[in-house]
């Protein structure tokens, strides 16, 4: 056999096996994204963000006022997220009157914990 005779058998060889991988592929079931999309979505479901003014602030709990002078106490951990002006910074840092949002999933019970605590 001819070098060209050989090429040409080795690129039709070569393209078979591309389409026959895009064939396998194309056929695979394709909602492994739609269950991250569905867990993402129910982990957005179970998040709230509240903004308001730090009423009162411990060691386990923040405590804000909405801007409907509604109260509401979150639970703090060591896992809670805080920054201050754009910085990492710590529970310790937030202090009453300070302008926060926080970001709280649901707890145990009607209980919130945070997740971050950004303080403007």
């Amino acid at each position: 056999m001819s070098k060209i005779s050989r090429a040409v058998g080795a690129a039709m060889l070569c393209l078979g096996l591309l389409i026959s991988a895009s064939v396998i592929l194309a056929g695979q079931d394709q909602t492994m994204p739609a269950k991250d999309a569905k867990k993402k979505e129910q982990m957005k479901a179970d998040t709230v963000t509240i903004s308001g003014t730090v009423s009162s602030v411990s060691d386990s709990a923040i405590t804000i006022v909405d801007s409907k002078k509604a109260e509401h106490t979150v639970a703090v951990t060591t896992d809670t997220k805080v920054t201050k002006a754009g910085k990492d910074a710590t529970i310790a840092d937030v202090k009453a009157n300070d302008v926060v949002t926080v970001e709280a999933k649901k707890g145990a019970g009607d209980t919130w914990m945070a997740l971050k605590i950004s303080v403007s």
